[in-house]
């Protein structure tokens, strides 16, 4: 038999003093003064909302809502409504009112927070399958050919905009997709809430798509989630379990998709609910902020390029976005037989003087995945305000894209790059076809 070994008395009295720290009673806690109606109207006003003026309205919304002061939302003056008392005191939502330099600073701390714990537990997203996803289940509930879905940039909270094929109107209606893997005997998890739904989803309809990829990757359908407004999810978020054992809260919004008179109530569903949402012209579906609420400082920038690039198009070129989000290519453009992926950059100035003078321009390359499929990257020069467009320069996506590893590409303000053969020309705002012709013209820049 193996002897302990003996304590220290060092040790002894940190144990004994333990041990009496466990017997004394808790200190009793002050109790939280209950949160009344002045209280939260005050707190949204503070953290820079535009809230509804009508109190008795207010207080029926709140009523309506059947929980505590501190969960609930407040009428916004748009329709919209806030976040919850207790998220934005919390620190899980940002007030409009603060800072961006410090949401911005919260938002990379806490993504990177999560991205580590996401790789530690295997479930980093690998994919984003939002586009393979929704392409299938158009094959398999025969709305293929049914339905136009042209696909929204990125950045905004739309990914597709929806319109009935034999419709001439130009009104469409926004869609945001999800997706989530399906795990025998799991849940899904669509990374949607109720809140999401009531705020920067609201008016959108929601197709959420329950997936499975066999070992050969080939993808296949499993369940589809249909909701149309925040009252046809049960509980705060969308996590539905794949398998439940009895009818669960879920059971109205579920499609199998193993059924054909499932499929054919999910077709039916999703056209009933288009009908329910707003619609909206195409270009505003794109590019109104009214429409899109929750669109990030640096996507803004890049809508303002997007926007001036399909508005000034010559009539004998058209513009598509591309349907794979947070790749290299932004868009495509079409002329005849020629069609050119090509990604959108707004350049910064490098090395700027206090007169605001430069040595020349750069930007960001990031990640960059599938940038072998990006013929073209389209420069969009800002003004100094950073809200009109002045400029266009076109450089071939090889260039940019080498094997050298850089976050970033530059080049002088005379149109000069090491390993580019050309003279990188700023063309006018208003030149912008002069830019498109290059890239369309067969070997581009001389």
């Amino acid at each position: 038999m193996t002897k302990a070994a003996r304590k220290t008395a060092e040790e002894t009295k940190k144990q004994s003093r333990l041990c009496n720290k466990a017997k004394k009673p808790d200190k009793p806690s002050e109790k939280r003064k209950n949160l009344t109606f002045e209280d939260l109207k005050r707190a949204s006003i503070d953290w820079g909302h535009s809230i509804d003026n009508g109190d008795d309205k207010q207080r029926k919304h709140i009523q309506v809502q059947g929980k505590c002061m501190s969960k609930c939302t407040m009428l916004l003056a748009d329709g919209s409504v806030t976040p919850t008392y207790n998220n934005i005191q919390s620190g899980h939502t940002s007030p409009p009112n603060m800072p961006m330099e410090v949401v911005q600073a919260r938002k990379e701390a806490g993504n990177a927070k999560r991205s580590v714990t996401h790789k530690a537990r295997g479930l980093g997203q690998t994919h984003h399958l939002e586009q393979t996803t929704f392409e299938a289940l158009l094959d398999v509930t025969s709305l293929r050919g049914v339905l136009e879905y042209p696909w929204a940039p990125d950045g905004v909270s739309v990914d597709v905009a929806l319109r009935c094929a034999d419709t001439a109107a130009d009104a469409y209606c926004p869609c945001q997709l999800k997706a989530s893997d399906t795990t025998d005997g799991g849940q899904f998890d669509f990374n949607l809430s109720k809140s999401n739904m009531l705020t920067k989803y609201a008016g959108r309809l929601i197709v959420a798509i329950g997936y499975k990829q066999g070992d050969d990757d080939q993808l296949s359908i499993t369940q589809v989630f249909v909701l149309s407004h925040a009252d046809d999810m049960p509980g705060k978020s969308l996590c539905p379990m794949v398998h439940p054992q009895r009818k669960d809260a879920f059971a109205n919004n579920r499609f199998r998709m193993d059924d054909d008179e499932q499929r054919k109530l999910c077709r039916e569903r999703i056209l009933e609910g288009m009908r329910k949402v707003p619609h909206h012209t195409l270009y505003e579906t794109f590019f109104s902020l009214e429409v899109n609420r929750n669109v990030s400082k640096n996507h803004k920038m890049e809508l303002i390029g997007l926007k001036h690039i399909y508005n000034a198009l010559p009539t004998n070129t058209t513009m598509t976005l591309a349907s794979d989000k947070n790749k290299t290519v932004d868009f495509h453009i079409h002329r005849a037989e020629i069609s050119l992926g090509i990604s959108a950059k707004t350049a910064s100035l490098d090395h700027k003087k206090p007169d605001g003078t430069s040595s020349g321009f750069w930007f960001e390359k990031g990640a960059a995945p599938d940038h072998h499929k990006c013929d073209w990257v389209l420069v969009v020069y800002l003004d100094k305000s950073r809200t009109i467009v002045e400029g266009f320069s076109a450089i071939k996506g090889s260039a940019v894209y080498t094997d050298d590893k850089g976050e970033t590409f530059g080049w002088h303000k005379s149109g000069c790059k090491q390993g580019v053969h050309y003279t990188i020309c700023k063309y006018k705002a208003w030149e912008l076809v002069k830019a498109i012709d290059i890239m369309l013209k067969p070997g581009g820049q001389s």
